[in-house]
């Protein structure tokens, strides 16, 4: 109970820097325990479907106690479809490809480049003005995403050229997203109604493409480890969700589009905790310039 609360304030405060570190560190999260349920025998889909129909589940009654509703007018309805296709079951799919025939390496990094298509897009539709400090910020971030995953760079496939190319997409959906939320976010509607409706239709949106990709039928439920990990992912998505939509609907797009970054830098100092990575000079540097870089970002903002 005492958490909760914790996280209520913090959710109130109105500090996108202090969000957007548990942000990035509920992402980090969410992808380590992502990893621990595939390898328990979670099905990528199937993690997809009920991670996010979980996770929209785990908020109504959050939602009931708040006394809000989810907006459910035809323009809101078809928002959530928007979203639950741009920002979750496209990338989803063309991950799916793209990893089977470039490699995970080059799935996780081409993410990095969210960031600067989100204030390019941001900049040149009028949302957001185009700071030099918050320039400065991003890539600084970039840098240090960079020099994170450096040893992932090495071992990308590029002998395949069109998949490289089509994995550029993933970004580019990435990014729609960021903006289209926050240009079209329901007028009067909280970070936790928000997000419990873009969490169902995008478990929906999934569950339509899981049979292209996966049979349902062989999704296993009956197996104790196997459903303990749905249930702590939903868990942990709709926490994680409704903070992410309350960092975008505080501080815009752009900042919010760096969860990936501080979520990578999360990843390495939880590695380096949990499994014993060992924490170099080029890491330490890494982490600096994405904790520089979402300060500055921030800060040219509000200037």
């Amino acid at each position: 109970m005492g958490s909760m609360i914790s996280l209520r304030v913090l959710a109130a405060s109105g500090s996108p820097i202090a969000l957007l570190s548990l942000c990035g560190f509920l992402f980090a999260g969410r992808i380590m325990m992502s990893k621990m349920a595939l390898a328990a025998g979670v099905q990528p889909f199937q993690l997809g479907v009920f991670g996010n129909l979980g996770a929209g589940l785990f908020l109504l009654p959050w939602l009931a106690s708040a006394r809000q509703r989810i907006p459910m007018e035809p323009e809101h309805l078809l928002l959530y479809a928007v979203l639950g296709i741009v920002s979750f079951a496209v990338p989803t799919v063309l991950s799916y490809y793209v990893v089977e025939r470039v490699g995970p390496a080059y799935t996780s990094i081409v993410y990095c480049l969210s960031p600067l298509l989100t204030m390019t897009f941001a900049a040149g539709l009028g949302m957001e003005r185009m700071f030099l400090r918050r320039f400065v910020g991003i890539v600084l971030g970039f840098l240090g995403m960079i020099a994170l995953v450096q040893q992932q760079i090495l071992q990308i496939d590029i002998g395949q050229p069109v998949w490289v190319a089509i994995g550029l997409a993933i970004p580019v959906c990435a990014a729609t997203g960021n903006i289209i939320r926050s240009a079209w976010w329901p007028k009067g509607t909280s970070a936790l109604a928000f997000s419990c409706g873009a969490s169902l239709s995008s478990g929906m949106m999934v569950a339509l493409m899981g049979p292209v990709f996966e049979a349902p039928l062989e999704w296993r439920f009956a197996d104790s480890g196997i459903l303990s990990w749905i249930v702590i992912l939903s868990a942990a998505s709709a926490l994680s969700q409704v903070m992410n939509f309350r960092l975008q609907q505080i501080a815009g797009p752009v900042v919010f589009s760096q969860i990936g970054y501080w979520g990578t830098g999360f990843g390495v100092l939880l590695a380096a905790i949990l499994f014993g990575d060992v924490l170099t000079a080029v890491s330490f540097a890494g982490l600096a310039c994405i904790v520089s870089g979402g300060i500055l970002a921030n800060r040219g903002r509000e200037a």
